[in-house]
């Protein structure tokens, strides 16, 4: 009717309709298509038609995985549904997730410079979105598969400060401390291997978490941090007796270092 009768005052709504009926019959191709034509062919349609049509094109796209293309129509719908309407907010979610959807191509594709640049535009793009901590978690995991430590730190940092209650800060301090260490921020990695073993729950995480601390601080040239590290450490863990006796030996070895005779004799 559309094609045969294009100036027909009806033509626009008989082709949304068309459009929303061939989605609900999963037919996604056919329905993006009857649903472009309408916005290309009608700009003076009315605007919950128009709207409507860039809904269809944009979950039709998303259905066939054509997740380019889903982006700019949520944005599209986004942009002509008021900011108090009703579902708006699984709007963002539905962009931040056809951004998202490239992240996860692009790093299948091995290409994670690429994934982390998507996983990121969520921030800017979709900041509300219920899966923006998840994106920003995998941003810093594609970084550092490239070993770009120095921007796996910023974005690790920038995740705990956004979302401290996610279930995921604990883990993205263990990512932080590594990245650190691996990227020769000895100090830093350090600090943040004293805040795993504050916050772990399993002892032996603790343990291996304050060991890790000592050293770094050592290497850092830190004596003072290192050892406060490595007197927690000998108070707090007696066993395996051979890790404490040896890192009590080291810590009566840094006060004799120190001329400290008291506290060497102590140890």
């Amino acid at each position: 009717f559309a094609d045969t009768f294009p100036g027909h005052e009806h033509a626009a709504v008989v082709l949304g309709a068309a459009a929303e009926d061939l989605y609900g019959l999963e037919d996604y191709a056919a329905a993006a298509t009857a649903a472009r034509a309408l916005i290309e062919r009608y700009p003076a349609a009315d605007a919950g038609l128009r709207r409507t049509a860039w809904s269809v094109v944009a979950h039709s796209s998303f259905e066939r995985a054509d997740y380019l293309a889903a982006e700019p129509a949520y944005a599209e719908v986004l942009r002509m549904t008021p900011a108090e309407a009703e579902g708006r907010q699984a709007l963002v979610d539905n962009l931040a997730a056809s951004i998202y959807k490239q992240g996860e191509q692009a790093s299948e594709a091995q290409d994670y410079r690429a994934a982390a640049g998507h996983f990121l535009r969520i921030t800017e793009r979709a900041p509300t979105s219920s899966i923006r901590p998840s994106a920003e978690y995998d941003a810093a995991a594609a970084l550092m598969k490239l070993q770009d430590w120095t921007a796996a730190a910023s974005v690790l940092d920038s995740f705990r400060v956004s979302f401290p209650e996610h279930e995921l800060n604990g883990q993205a301090t263990k990512q932080l401390a590594f990245v650190y260490r691996e990227g020769g921020e000895t100090s830093l990695a350090a600090a943040e291997y004293e805040r795993v073993a504050a916050e772990a729950t399993d002892p032996e995480l603790a343990r291996e978490a304050l060991l890790a601390a000592g050293d770094l601080y050592e290497q850092a040239s830190d004596v003072d941090r290192a050892l406060g590290v490595y007197e927690r450490y000998v108070a707090g863990f007696p066993r395996p007796v051979d890790v404490a006796v040896e890192t009590r030996s080291k810590v009566a070895e840094m006060y004799r270092a120190r001329n400290d005779e008291a506290r060497y004799h102590e140890h």
